[in-house]
């Protein structure tokens, strides 16, 4: 192998194992970051459960929340790309007003069959009318790049995901969370319940040991090759 083979393959090589152990650290970061706020949602969920409207302070993710108003189902909105019991479907998010009329918390009502996860039931299910009283956790409203990338389709819009600016443009005074709602089998409308995301380290450790695991087995494939390379171009010719 030449000199110039040798130093191509070199860098290749380690180029390849600096970007997979950076890709592994990067899985770690993760993995820290994940674990902390899971201690911070554990514990939210363990503190009283917050009364809204009476409840005036910021809401953090994990806390327990009782509401007492009614559902305004103008302008809910529709999840899509949602699978629950092995079914496609997407999930549907209503308004719920507070007897003060001052604010509105959104409330993840349920999951709703959908063949392509995307087209919501006609009509949608609808919750109780009159004034309710509601249970569930609070989860955080983020605030993305794409506005929760609102896609129309037969006539109706989806969304990916909530976004901050979209529920406050449709709800000015929308609270920063939304409300999962609490329960085992319905929720008003009689949409399947969505379970609470699971508090666990996810995936990411054992991507990082993918990644550190082709990092190593890149380094030990080049040390082969250039080890096989170099002792080629050393060996003699034999005479004629």
């Amino acid at each position: 192998m030449s000199s110039f083979r040798r130093a191509l393959l070199l860098s290749i090589i380690l180029v390849v194992a600096v970007s997979a152990v950076l890709f592994g650290r990067w899985q770690l970061r993760r993995l820290a970051q994940r674990r902390v706020s899971n201690t911070i949602f554990a514990a939210a969920a363990a503190l009283p459960p917050v009364e809204l409207p009476a409840h005036t302070g910021p809401i953090d993710s994990g806390r327990l929340i009782v509401a007492r108003g009614h559902f305004d189902t103008a302008g809910q909105l529709v999840l899509r790309g949602h699978v629950q019991n092995d079914g496609p479907g997407v999930q549907i998010v209503t308004a719920f007003v507070f007897d003060s009329g001052q604010a509105t918390l959104w409330v993840l009502r349920g999951f709703a069959p959908s063949p392509d996860a995307v087209t919501p039931p006609s009509p949608i299910p609808a919750p109780e009318l009159g004034p309710v009283t509601i249970r569930g956790l609070a989860l955080g409203v983020p605030v993305t790049s794409d506005s929760g990338a609102p896609l129309v389709h037969n006539g109706s819009t989806s969304w990916k995901r909530l976004d901050r600016s979209t529920i406050s443009h449709r709800r000015p005074g929308s609270l920063g969370v939304y409300l999962l709602l609490a329960g085992d089998s319905a929720g008003p409308g009689h949409l399947a319940v969505v379970a609470p995301p699971e508090l666990s380290d996810g995936p990411h450790l054992s991507y990082a040991i993918q990644w550190f695991g082709i990092a190593l087995a890149v380094l030990s494939f080049g040390v082969i090759v250039l080890w096989r390379g170099g002792r080629a171009s050393t060996r003699r010719p034999e005479a004629p």
